[in-house]
């Protein structure tokens, strides 16, 4: 979400770290008073135009934050203040947060904010630092503030990182690939109702999707591309990701690992002020994120960038698996034309989950006769 809010101007970013938390915690429910909420959609909670009917906070609590005020009224000046939340407001796939932590990024940022907060090993932080020190901590190491929206600590669920990894399990059948920091298993409650399957059948969506674009251009003789296959392999992961999503299941939970994820990727997206303070100058997200890891003597996973890569075109996809869009042949080509958007996507996401994964998209599958 906050990469959304800034549209990731660095201007912008900057304007956002020195923000009260307060402020950012009014953003927050902002951004979820003014979802996509399709009326069409009544009785159908958790699909992606209309993800929860659970309340923000009422207005007059809302009302009490100039961010409010300047949203309602529409102004966007980000000169002046962050971009306007008029709208309606899709944030990301689940997907996203899980591909963003699996850099580690959480936990690096957590030793940072630890060695800033306990002395000085790694300096003393800039001013600027400081006001982005102070909300990240306040944001997503502590107890998030009753009653807003992305409260999802209690004595339930006490462990933020537990809730997290229960999240991806239930939505993909997936951990996180690292465990806590002396090397072991993390603890946590792994449902009963999982998409297990998700992977390979994601998986083999990928490879069905790559022979239609290895062939796209072809003009002569017996395309192997499969359009009906590719369909059905969409309204699968349709069917299993919407099943979690009933009833709106789980959206709080996105809303708010989305929005943390997406705090840490703004943090590295620039040479951002805690970058800067960190002396962790870069060209690039994952090469800020190593050397910020090597401050802390915490190594970052060393396919982030990879992970990087995945995340926003995952988001999108994954969006548009859940609408249903490649349900039907007659919409399967988008995916492998040539020049199209989602084309695009679609080669970022097989070349680099192929790196991330080992699992090579590309290869061509040999067919053995029994």
């Amino acid at each position: 979400m906050f990469r959304q809010f800034t549209q990731s101007n660095r201007e912008s970013a900057k304007i956002l770290f020195r923000l009260h938390p307060i402020e950012l915690a009014a953003l927050l429910e902002l951004a979820w008073e003014f979802r996509i909420h399709d009326e069409n959609q009544i009785g159908e909670e958790g699909h992606p135009n209309r993800r929860s009917d659970l309340p923000e906070l009422p207005k007059f609590l809302l009302d009490l934050f100039p961010v409010a005020e300047i949203n309602r009224k529409g102004a966007s000046d980000a000169s002046e203040n962050i971009i306007s939340l008029l709208g309606q407001v899709r944030w990301d796939h689940l997907i996203y947060a899980y591909l963003v932590e699996n850099t580690r990024i959480y936990d690096i940022f957590r030793r940072v904010l630890y060695e800033f907060l306990h002395g000085e090993k790694l300096g003393v932080p800039l001013l600027d630092s400081q006001h982005w020190l102070r909300n990240t901590e306040e944001l997503f190491y502590k107890e998030p503030a009753s009653f807003f929206i992305y409260s999802v600590i209690s004595y339930i669920r006490p462990d933020l990182g537990a809730t997290r990894r229960n999240a991806y399990y239930r939505m993909f059948g997936m951990d996180l690939n690292h465990g806590q920091d002396d090397q072991k298993t993390y603890p946590y409650v792994m449902a009963e109702a999982a998409n297990k399957d998700f992977v390979k059948t994601f998986e083999e969506f990928l490879r069905e999707v790559w022979t239609g674009i290895s062939n796209a251009n072809n003009r002569s003789g017996p395309s192997p591309t499969d359009d009906a296959t590719i369909a059905r392999l969409a309204h699968e992961l349709h069917d299993m990701l919407m099943t979690r999503r009933q009833n709106g299941n789980l959206s709080r939970e996105e809303f708010f690992f989305v929005s943390m994820m997406s705090w840490f990727h703004l943090s590295v997206e620039f040479n951002s002020p805690i970058v800067e303070a960190l002396r962790a100058e870069a060209s690039s997200e994952d090469q800020r994120l190593f050397k910020i890891a090597e401050r802390v003597n915490m190594p970052a996973h060393a396919k982030a960038f990879d992970f990087f890569k995945l995340a926003d075109p995952m988001s999108r996809i994954l969006i548009q698996i859940e609408l249903g869009t490649f349900n039907q042949e007659g919409a399967v080509p988008a995916l492998y034309t040539t020049g199209s958007p989602i084309e695009d996507d679609m080669r970022r996401i097989i070349t680099h989950w192929s790196i991330a994964t080992g699992h090579d998209m590309k290869a061509i599958r040999v067919k053995t006769s029994v």
